[in-house]
């Protein structure tokens, strides 16, 4: 009799069900982290690799912040172990959307981030261009993303990767100072 009600139980069918599609999200999940790991492991310096993991993705597509942290935290073992830059970026996301070469990206809240001697301000929306520029993998257009060195603030404009070196160039009115900073 019992046998008889569990196959006939909405109840019990509905439980089996939900088990069912957890267990498959979660394995669709392993295997996206998974992807994605290679992806910024595979690329030739860290920072790419997230860029790249960011932008792989079909135009206009959502990418929750959770798997972001995942992806950060299965590559690199620890927040601290995280490059700076890259936690600038990609440590407090809620949210990014790929539109051709832009970027978007909301955040949980806007963060201070430690890169070297240099400090990285984040606000809760950030955007900026991907593209090539003499071989060399560019952000630019940054909306959102603010540098702070001896006191002085001036939002980022650009970010040229040069393995294993980084040119940051801000955005001061007429004067557009760059900056070389170590990847790690």
């Amino acid at each position: 009799m019992n046998l008889n009600h569990a196959i006939n139980c909405d109840f019990c069918k509905r439980q089996t069900l939900d088990a069912q599609i957890l267990e498959t999200l979660m394995s669709c999940e392993k295997d996206l982290v998974e992807v994605a790991r290679g992806i910024v492991k595979g690329a030739s310096d860290p920072f790419s690799g997230v860029i790249k993991f960011l932008q792989d993705r079909p135009d206009g597509a959502s990418l929750h912040g959770y798997l972001v942290h995942r992806v950060l935290m299965e590559t690199f073992g620890s927040v601290d172990e995280i490059p700076g830059l890259i936690r600038a970026i990609a440590s407090h996301v809620r949210e990014v959307i790929r539109q051709s070469n832009v970027i978007s990206i909301v955040n949980e809240h806007p963060t201070t981030e430690r890169w070297g001697s240099y400090i990285i301000k984040q606000k809760e929306r950030m955007r900026f261009e991907v593209g090539m520029e003499k071989d060399s993998l560019v952000l630019k257009n940054i909306v959102g993303l603010v540098g702070m060195e001896h006191g002085v603030e001036a939002p980022l404009e650009k970010i040229t990767v040069k393995p294993p070196k980084l040119i940051v160039t801000l955005n001061m009115g007429i004067l557009h100072p760059q900056k070389v900073l170590d990847l790690k």
